[in-house]
């Protein structure tokens, strides 16, 4: 038994060579009898089975980084940028304008096989592209002028010696580099996440390292069956407030629950409602569309509160005394010491400006304003209970 599961298989690098390819519908098929994907290859050997499946997976990854190149023009970029020729090394994958972009979009799976681009490689090889990747999400931010990071969180080590990668050694230390390297110099004043379940972990690990930024930029945290934890990740009340706000989680949940039903999120402080699905692995293809909704009224609230503020300036900084009145005033003055004799107003309304009631009226507003509020820092103790999203509580592999 140990012999068989430790003999080696040479198989095909190619989709062609394992007899499938992909039709117009995104569906993998089998080239000759245009059937579905077919797991059981050999009858009874299921140790062969299992890597015929792994390989093709291989193949099939490699295709998407194909296709986000090709298709969606990113470009993908070695980590650690300053690694030595020998050092073992990861990559991502962004657009051309990410630095320059005034919106970004950063993408982030969740763990186990799945790489940069996919959400579920099961899914790319059951059901379709569209459904399996993140393909439709790269090309509906381009169209709405996001720059694009696409994340790679789960290559962590060298593939042969199996060393660490520096600055990507976990997925939540691959997260922060392309945060403090690439997102925290970018010059988008609009930032948006989108995350699938552990990716709701990374998120959440960022947002307490770089609340700041966070509260600043980011105006949607979009986790679709995401097993973040605020008790276990120790989050202050200042990040509970930014999920409370800018937050949603889509969580999977049973026919009874339509797509964006809210559900009862126990103690997990961020806004959680039905994905549409009872599979996790379909949460981010089936609350995509809600998805899109959800960040583009994020982004419209943040610019009406802008302007808001811009209009509250603008009305706090305009005199008392309209500027004709005071002119009218100042010829009058000006009349008055040219004769030495009282001036004629029949007519005519003359303004007094009294400056002192201007800096009581100035004082008066200043006084109204609210305090800044100070961040206490809670470290959450008071939130015992654990989250309970009606998802999965602990972390899946996307097969």
């Amino acid at each position: 038994m140990s012999d068989k599961k430790s003999k080696e298989y040479k198989f095909p690098d190619t989709l062609e060579g394992f007899g499938y390819g992909f039709n117009d519908e995104g569906q993998l098929r089998h080239l000759e009898t245009k059937e579905a994907f077919q797991f059981q290859v050999r009858e009874d050997d299921l140790d062969y089975n299992q890597k015929h499946y792994e390989a093709m997976g291989e193949v099939i990854t490699d295709m998407v980084y194909s296709m986000m190149e090709k298709d969606c023009a990113l470009r993908r970029i070695t980590l650690p940028e300053d690694a030595e020729e020998d050092e073992p090394k990861t990559f991502f994958f962004m657009s051309n304008d990410t630095t320059s972009a005034k919106r970004l979009m950063l993408l982030i799976h969740g763990s186990g096989a799945v790489r940069a681009g996919q959400w579920a490689r099961k899914l790319i090889i059951n059901d379709c592209l569209d459904s399996g990747t993140q393909l439709p999400f790269i090309k509906w931010a381009q169209e709405h002028g996001f720059g694009v990071i696409v994340a790679n969180p789960n290559l962590n080590r060298a593939k042969v010696e199996r060393t660490l990668i520096r600055g990507s050694s976990s997925p939540e230390e691959h997260l922060e580099t392309l945060w403090s390297d690439y997102v925290a110099n970018s010059k988008a004043r609009d930032i948006v996440i989108v995350a699938h379940s552990f990716g709701g972990v990374c998120t959440l690990e960022l947002a307490r390292k770089y609340i700041k930024d966070f509260e600043k930029r980011v105006r949607a945290v979009a986790l679709t069956d995401s097993v973040h934890s605020f008790t276990h990740q120790k989050s202050s009340e200042r990040v509970i407030k930014f999920y409370q706000q800018r937050g949603r989680n889509w969580a999977s949940a049973g026919p009874q629950d339509p797509l964006d039903t809210p559900l009862d999120s126990k103690m997990d402080f961020c806004p959680t409602v039905s994905a549409g699905t009872d599979r996790h692995d379909y949460t981010s293809f089936s609350s995509m569309k809600s998805i899109f909704k959800f960040i583009e009224e994020q982004i419209a609230e943040s610019m009406n509160s802008k302007d808001n503020e811009i209009n509250k300036s603008k009305s706090s900084s305009v005199d008392p005394v309209p500027k004709a009145e005071k002119d009218k005033a100042n010829q009058n003055v000006k009349k008055s010491d040219e004769s030495n004799s009282p001036p004629d107003v029949s007519g005519e309304t003359t303004v007094n400006v009294d400056s002192s009631n201007t800096q009581e009226m100035l004082s008066q507003t200043m006084s109204e304003s609210e305090p800044m509020s100070q961040d206490t820092n809670s470290q959450g103790a008071s939130y015992d209970a654990e989250m309970d999203s009606q998802g999965p509580n602990t972390p899946k592999s996307e097969l």
